[in-house]
């Protein structure tokens, strides 16, 4: 069972400033090293990058989801929108930095294949999200196996 945290702050939102606020540096260039280590390898695609990002939009496309956000170059990060509307975004402290649980980035491996990462604090949960949005953050690891396969 997941210990559940409650947030410090918590915002469902569909504005694209917010996210990019929460993702990016202050010259709106994503913090791929910040963003990283607050990520995980949850699964790796034998696909390419572009490939890989694909087949995530699709599935998060037949789930409901659909992509508010797809940012960056190396190591780009879809964020998805919940299906109950815009999407989570939480502050663990008033200190922490913004985190946005349903992004995904992907990463090209040496295989030629990618390293698919998602936010460590999908390991365990937040209270207070509304009960659509935590069963979608519960399904992602689903939804990335379907992808993939």
């Amino acid at each position: 069972m997941k210990t559940l945290r409650t947030p410090f702050r918590l915002w469902m939102t569909g504005s694209l400033a917010v996210v990019m606020a929460s993702l990016c540096t202050g010259r709106g260039v994503l913090d791929v090293e910040r963003l990283s280590s607050s990520m995980r390898v949850l699964r790796h695609s034998p696909f390419g990058v572009k490939e890989t990002l694909r087949r995530i939009e699709e599935a998060a496309e037949a789930r409901g989801l659909q992509v508010l956000a797809r940012v960056g170059q190396l190591g780009p990060v879809i964020v998805l929108a919940s299906a109950a509307g815009g999407t989570p975004v939480l502050m663990e402290s008033a200190d922490s930095l913004p985190d946005v649980p349903l992004a995904v980035q992907v990463v090209r491996s040496d295989d030629g294949g990618a390293d698919v990462l998602i936010p460590q604090s999908l390991d365990s949960g937040w209270d207070g999200l509304p009960a659509p949005v935590a069963d979608e953050l519960a399904e992602l690891p689903g939804l990335l196996d379907r992808a993939l396969t």
